[in-house]
């Protein structure tokens, strides 16, 4: 069982970023190009709920108690999209999302517990790293051939590979970025050389997606990074970029975009606030918000049944619409919580440790900031959130152990 763990660390962190090619199976009305059948999407789910079980046993067998941090952020966002699953609209799909979130919740308790030893974090690494370097040159692939021409035509030439939109693909790679920079800069070997082609491979996938929240959320992420390592004049010049990105923005809202859309995020917001205000504490319930939409859409604003209908394309405004006030609060709380102990845990950690750690954080620095125009509030939790909390407490308390970070 003990050799079981690692690779089933490494499965379920592999498998959870393709989190869209479940689409197939959300209770919400299907939208776009779906590249995995309903088959397929269960088979991923088979695969994510089998390493699970690994992980569980292995945690159980050891007696593991979940470190306080853990148990704080666990039970304040799990707590909170419980809580709202049952005063909400659609309670069946609510506890799904819920059964999701503590599946994941074993993960981020596996890799806190397991992450430092011999041989762990080298499988998990090697095994996101490659999975993400193949994602990113398919991605790139994808966008130069412009094949399937579906795909392309339903994101208006920007790149999207196997994560549907443009804007998905963004998400994964913001993550991945990071993650891959941290491990070029602060592994040795093998790992640097696969980080810094990660690295390089999801940055051309990233500008390829012409995302502006995910551009915006890895300029942020990059002057992040470099204070945390002591570079400010580095963090100066990336600071100084995201405004003059963001004039640019404000002068050409709509390049590499479908101008008819520009304006699109300003009614898609609207009615998330209007949920917000009709169901102001514990919100409509996770997965519910496409049901009330066709009742507080704005004039002009998109059909039912279009992407616009599904979520408010904004993770805090879509957590307050889904979890209300007490989610945002959950989510306030289990992030404090997190820094505290991952500030805690990056002071022991020599510099290579904490180029990878700080690396990691840089990863949800921008997954946070890209949500403010983007993403699923309960799903970015349950999927991103949990998962790479869990891998920046890890990476907090032992860096890159092994083969993986040696000098």
């Amino acid at each position: 069982m003990t050799r079981a763990l690692a690779p089933a660390l490494a499965a379920f962190f592999t498998i959870v970023q393709f989190y869209t090619s479940l689409a197939s199976l959300s209770p919400t009305p299907p939208v776009g190009y779906v590249f995995a059948s309903w088959g397929d999407a269960a088979l991923l789910v088979a695969l994510l709920v089998l390493s699970g079980i690994v992980l569980l046993a292995g945690l159980v067998r050891e007696r593991a108690a979940p470190t306080p941090a853990s148990a704080a952020i666990l039970g304040a966002w799990i707590g909170a999209s419980a809580l709202a699953s049952a005063l909400g609209l659609y309670p069946g799909a609510g506890f799904q999302v819920v059964g999701v979130m503590l599946l994941a919740g074993i993960f981020h308790l596996a890799v806190v517990r397991f992450y430092g030893r011999p041989g762990v974090a080298r499988t998990l690494l090697d095994a996101y790293l490659w999975t993400g370097l193949i994602a990113s040159l398919a991605a790139l692939a994808m966008f130069v051939t412009r094949r399937p021409g579906a795909l392309w035509a339903l994101n208006h030439g920007r790149a999207a590979g196997v994560f549907v939109t443009a804007n998905q693909l963004a998400a994964f790679a913001v993550a991945f970025l990071f993650v891959a920079l941290g491990a070029a800069l602060g592994g040795s070997g093998p790992v640097r050389w696969l980080g810094a082609a990660g690295a390089a491979a999801g940055a051309a996938a990233l500008v390829a997606t012409v995302s502006l929240a995910g551009l915006l959320g890895a300029a942020v992420a990059g002057a992040f990074y470099c204070l945390a390592l002591g570079a400010r004049r580095a963090a100066l010049g990336l600071a100084c970029a995201v405004a003059l990105g963001a004039a640019v923005t404000l002068l050409r809202p709509a390049a590499g975009h479908n101008p008819a859309e520009s304006f699109d995020r300003l009614r898609i917001w609207q009615a998330g606030i209007r949920v917000v205000e009709l169901f102001p504490l514990t919100g409509v319930g996770p997965m519910a918000y496409f049901k009330v939409y066709p009742a507080v859409r704005p004039p002009n604003g998109d059909l039912p049944g279009t992407f616009g209908a599904l979520h408010p394309h904004d993770v805090y405004l879509s957590l307050a619409g889904e979890t209300g006030l007490v989610g945002l609060a959950a989510a306030a709380f289990g992030w404090l919580r997190f820094s505290r102990a991952f500030r805690a845990g990056v002071r022991t950690l020599d510099p290579r440790g904490r180029r990878f750690a700080f690396g990691v954080a840089a990863a949800l620095v921008a997954v946070l900031v890209q949500g403010f125009f983007d993403t699923v509030g309960v799903v970015e939790v349950a999927f991103v959130w949990i998962p790479f909390a869990g891998l920046a407490l890890a990476a907090a308390a032992s860096g890159l152990p092994g083969r993986a970070g040696a000098a």
